[in-house]
Order: structure tokens, then C-alpha cells, then sequence
């Protein structure tokens, strides 16, 4: 009877082992190379792990670029896109779940339909606009559009908003709070789950987005993580070890927020669809 209780958890152990291996050898493959020497990096055949390890391209990568600006830059847009986005989708999605108004259910389609659009698709009007107001060259195009919401993040929101009890609600109205007070001290603190997610979708894809820095910003003391390195590999063509360890470096914050963020991210995301 307990090796029947068992099996099920070892099939399910190894089921998880054989679906992680993909997409962590990879992460492993890249971690192990930035600490690898040169000759064992260009080696044939190639190893996996570097013996001994060592740090001569993480070092050269910080000789040659300055990285703790790069850093700067993208964790301050990264940041307030992040406070933005939770801020405008948690008042739009609590609107949405609780607030009675003709039509609001076509909005609401209206909106979940836009995750569809591709972002490229709108990077033209959109640089014509920012640039006769004269953004172009600064952080407000990547940042201001964040202050009218994310749709995924509205649909999140909303979905918890809708599991909350009513007469939580009923009784701050009864107690005479009006709906911007119960949203502030009622409903967003009980949303914490789904705070933390959106806010660590939001700072990640900051992060590692590229094609807004790449068209909005022009002085390299403005350059993010993403469109340095991508400089970087472009001046360093052929030396393919230290692209490898600027890749590594840039990883170090979303591995962080996500490691710290687990557990709220998990609950945010799996509560989100429930209707209690």
C-alpha cells in the first residue's frame, strides 16, 4: 500500500524532471560558459562545466561597458513602468468588477481583445506622436504609455476583484466609505497576489525589452540593459565569450525578482480565473 501511495509522486517527479530539462539546460549551458576560459569556451569537443572556473569575462565585460549605468537606467524605467502599470490596471480591473455600467461588459471585451494586436504594430504612430511632442530621446515613451494600463493586468485584477465577498463592499458603502476609499483600503490591499504578479510581469518585460529603447533612446548614457548589450555585441562581434557573460549578468534581476516574488506571483496567477 505505501509503495502504491508513492508511485504516483515518483511518476509525477520524473514527468517534471523530463519537462524542466529543456528549458534548463540551456540556462545551465550559458551560466557555465560565462565562467568558462577562453580555451575551454572555443574547445572541441565542448564541455559542460568549466574546470577550473573563471571570472575573466565577467571582468572584461565590466572593463569595457559601463554596466552599472546600464543597470541604473533599466531598473528606473523597469520600476516606475512596474508602479505604473499595477497602479492604472488595479483602479481600470476594480471599475470593471464592481462597478455597475451600461456596456461594460463590450468594453471589457474590447479590451481583452487588444492582447491580440501585436505591440509592433502600433511602434509607428506612436514614435511619430512622441516625437512631435519631443519625447524622443528620453524615458517618457516608455514609461507614460504604462500609465494607462496593461490588458492582461486589468483582466487580472478584475477576476480578483470579482472573487472578493460583497458585503465587504456593501459594508464600507453602508459605513459611508465612497468607491475610491473601499478601493484603497479594502479591495488593493486584499489583492497583494495579484499585485506581485503583475507588478514582476511588468518589471521583467521592461527588462528585457529592446525595441523601445532601440527606437525612442539615442544618448548611450540613456542605453537600458538590453540595447547596451546589444551594442556590445555589436562592436565585439567575434568574441562570443563575452557576449555570453554580459547575457549572464543581464539575467541577475528578473532570477532575483522572480525567486522573490514566487510564491505571490504563483497565488496571483492561479486565483485570477477563480469565481468563488
Amino acid at each position: 500500500m505505501t509503495g502504491a501511495r508513492r508511485s504516483p509522486v515518483s511518476w509525477r517527479a520524473i514527468l517534471a524532471v523530463v519537462v524542466v530539462i529543456p528549458f534548463a539546460l540551456p540556462f545551465v549551458w550559458l551560466v557555465a560558459s560565462a565562467f568558462k576560459p577562453i580555451d575551454q569556451f572555443y574547445a572541441a569537443p565542448p564541455t559542460l562545466f568549466p574546470d577550473p572556473p573563471s571570472l575573466a569575462n565577467l571582468q572584461a565585460v565590466l572593463d569595457l561597458l559601463d554596466v552599472p549605468r546600464l543597470f541604473a537606467n533599466s531598473t528606473f524605467i523597469a520600476l516606475a513602468v512596474a508602479g505604473s502599470t499595477v497602479l492604472a490596471s488595479s483602479v481600470v480591473g476594480f471599475a470593471f468588477a464592481t462597478l455597475p455600467a451600461r456596456g461594460s461588459r463590450l468594453l471589457f471585451g474590447i479590451l481583452i481583445a487588444t492582447v491580440l494586436i501585436p505591440p509592433t504594430v502600433a511602434i509607428v504612430p506612436q514614435f511619430v506622436l512622441f516625437s512631435r511632442i519631443g519625447w524622443v530621446g528620453t524615458y517618457l515613451p516608455l514609461i507614460v504609455p504604462s500609465l494607462f494600463g496593461n490588458a492582461f493586468a486589468i483582466f487580472l485584477f478584475r477576476q480578483w476583484f470579482r472573487n472578493l465577498p460583497p458585503n465587504l463592499l456593501e459594508s464600507a458603502e453602508l459605513d459611508g466609505a465612497n468607491p475610491i476609499q473601499a478601493f484603497r483600503h479594502i479591495a488593493l490591499p486584499l489583492a497583494w497576489p495579484v499585485v506581485a504578479a503583475v507588478a514582476v510581469f511588468a518589471f521583467v518585460g521592461s527588462w528585457n525589452d529592446f525595441l523601445g529603447p532601440l527606437v525612442y533612446l539615442r544618448s548611450p548614457d540613456t542605453f537600458t540593459v538590453s540595447l547596451g548589450m546589444a551594442t556590445f555585441q555589436g562592436v565585439h562581434v567575434n568574441d562570443v565569450h563575452l557576449s555570453v557573460a554580459m547575457a549572464c549578468i543581464a539575467l541577475v534581476p528578473p532570477i532575483l525578482v522572480f525567486v522573490v516574488a514566487q510564491r505571490a506571483l504563483v497565488r496571483g496567477i492561479a486565483t485570477g480565473g477563480w469565481r468563488g
